[in-house]
């Protein structure tokens, strides 16, 4: 028997329904044919804002033109990869959209790898011609001597404050490309792969996940248009990057699909969010979990009083950060969602549950009941997993079967591994997403943890798999095992990570914290060492981290010798007493 929706959850999808029904009957479809459409039919309407720049649906179409015309010339073929790696700027839109036009694929390489992180996205990406911009140039030097590409394949755009560099100047390259759309537009297919998106998953190194238009357009009906009910008359203020699903693949979906202006934010700051929402008098925007917090930790200004901002999409907002945030600033709709980039199921909470990230109410997804402390399943008689009652913890669990759009990773085998069988009944087959989550009374849904290889922080996914394996690396280090732990009155887990030493190397802290600095993204720093004689491990000799996790950074209870991260001197400090306490009085 099919669960009953809520009154707000029939309108949701009643609207989704409506609105895929104009997609479905139509294949020839893409990102390039719906800003063809709609230059066409609002060529004047403001289509996107960025700082003190504004563009018309006409004028982004025209500039998204000339990076077809230019990869044509080059001789790019459909499927061909582009690797992309800039910040957010207009050129981020007209680019994904002029490759998108001659049915190349564009791989959205997130900004904040760095040097073996981002040799391995490039390399799994198999681009054949590579953008870079000026902010992220340096970046990319230190490690472009290990990438197979010639100086004529990669291209530099935005290079404002004209770092050195031997590549080709984009910019210039597009500056007399034509401006009419191209003859390939409508040879786009529904079921092609426009972007790659990378995601930490639960192991290893980052994947590339598939994302094909027609993925990209359920999204963006379900969540923007069915769910938050954006229009033509919406301003959507994206401060979060380009490279996350939640920008490229539903918001800026969501704009071109109804028309609605973009405001687009170089990056998220506290301190300028409200002033952007008054300058561009915005009406819905996005978040990640510690975007609400950071602006609530903010002094009050005038800017936060008497705004437009009426609606808000996102995950990963805490209840009680939920309420306090939305009684100081008085926004009207805050709509939490629960996906995954790589999956194809969704829970929404169309009734603005604070605290919940929706209702077990869709088929397809189901929560397999398990030991929040091992992460393992419990089993029936029969050996299926069981399904999660109220009160229970389960692993969110996303069934595969023929007619769904789950397309996985740009590695199958790297798909495959995710892949559960004979979860519920013979034959059966699940991707196991790797979060736990509650259930609740009348199916109501919250997240209760992220279990095992992966914890988020600041709004990433961080792979303990990988962290370790470049913290192993490093000349005095034995052995390490990296695993999240809270800290009281922040969003998600921090990292950190119990290290067992070679003895017969010195350990120097400020060299190691150079180290990491130099390897790492600001979020996949661990925010904790703990210094081991030995790690723990089971049976099949891995390491053991249950007890690990339980203790976390407790002083009173560890003996080991412990350092913190300082972030503002960008070192390991010795973990004190006094640190602790502040700590858990949150200063």
């Amino acid at each position: 028997m099919s669960p009953q929706y809520t009154t707000k959850e029939t309108q949701v999808y009643n609207v989704f329904g409506n609105e895929m029904q104009k997609i479905i009957h139509k294949q020839n479809q893409s990102i390039g044919t719906a800003v063809e459409e709609i230059a066409e039919k609002l060529p004047d309407n403001a289509a996107l804002y960025f700082q003190d720049l504004s563009y018309s649906w006409k004028e982004l179409n025209e500039n998204c033109n000339k990076y077809s015309y230019f990869f044509l010339d080059l001789g790019a073929k459909p499927r061909d990869i582009i690797a992309i790696m800039l910040e957010n700027s207009p050129e981020y839109i007209f680019l994904t959209t002029g490759i998108n036009k001659i049915q190349c694929i564009s791989a959205l390489i997130n900004i904040n790898q760095r040097k073996q992180a981002l040799i391995h996205n490039f390399k799994i990406s198999e681009p054949k011609w590579i953008i870079i911009d000026g902010k992220n140039l340096p970046f990319f030097n230190d490690i472009a001597s290990k990438l197979p590409y010639s100086k004529d394949h990669i291209f530099i755009v935005n290079n404002y404050n004209e770092i050195s560099h031997d590549f080709r100047d984009l910019s210039e390259e597009i500056k007399h490309k034509p401006i009419l759309n191209p003859k390939t537009t409508y040879n786009s297919m529904l079921k092609e792969t426009t972007f790659y998106i990378f995601t930490s998953g639960t192991t290893g190194l980052p994947k590339a996940v598939n994302m094909e238009s027609f993925k990209l357009f359920v999204q963006a009906n379900l969540l923007c248009l069915g769910l938050a009910r954006i229009g033509s008359n919406d301003i959507i203020y994206i401060p979060i990057p380009l490279y996350h699903n939640l920008g490229i693949g539903v918001a800026w979906i969501g704009a071109f699909l109804t028309g609605a202006a973009v405001a687009l934010a170089k990056r998220f700051s506290a301190s300028h969010f409200w002033k952007d929402i008054q300058r561009y008098n915005v009406t819905f925007t996005l978040y990640v979990g510690e975007i609400p917090r950071y602006l609530l930790n903010q002094p009050p200004s005038e800017f936060e009083k008497n705004h437009s901002l009426k609606k808000m999409l996102g995950l990963g907002l805490r209840k009680e950060i939920w309420e306090k945030f939305q009684s100081r600033f008085k926004v009207d709709h805050i709509f939490e969602f629960y996906g995954l980039t790589e999956g194809h199921r969704t829970l929404i909470n169309a009734d603005e549950v604070p605290g919940m990230i929706g209702r077990l109410s869709q088929s397809g997804l189901v929560m397999a009941k398990v030991d929040p402390e091992t992460g393992e399943f419990f089993k029936n008689e029969r050996g299926f997993c069981v399904r999660c009652r109220p009160g229970d913890i389960g692993m969110a669990l996303i069934k595969i079967e023929k007619g769904t759009f789950f397309t996985g990773y740009k590695d199958k085998d790297k798909t495959h591994k995710k892949f559960m069988h004979q979860v519920l009944r013979k034959n059966d087959i699940y991707f196991n997403t790797g979060d736990m989550l509650k259930m609740h009374e009348d199916l109501w849904v919250s997240f209760a943890d992220r279990f095992g290889d992966t914890f988020r922080w600041k709004g990433e996914n961080v792979s303990t798999l990988e962290v370790e394996s470049i913290i192993n690396s490093y000349t005095s280090i034995n052995m390490s095992a990296v695993y999240g732990v809270s800290i009281p009155n922040t969003e998600g887990k921090a990292g950190m990570a119990a290290i067992k030493l070679n003895p017969s190397l010195k350990f120097d802290s400020d060299d190691f914290s150079r180290f990491i600095v130099d390897v790492f993204p600001s979020y996949s720093i661990p925010v904790f060492i703990r210094f081991r004689e030995e790690l723990e491990l089971t049976g099949p000799l891995k390491i053991k981290k249950t007890n690990l996790r339980q203790e976390a950074y407790d002083i009173n209870a560890i003996k080991d010798q412990m350092l913190m991260w300082n972030s503002k001197e960008k070192k390991y400090v010795s973990f004190t007493n006094t640190l602790y306490q502040e700590l858990m009085k949150s200063k």
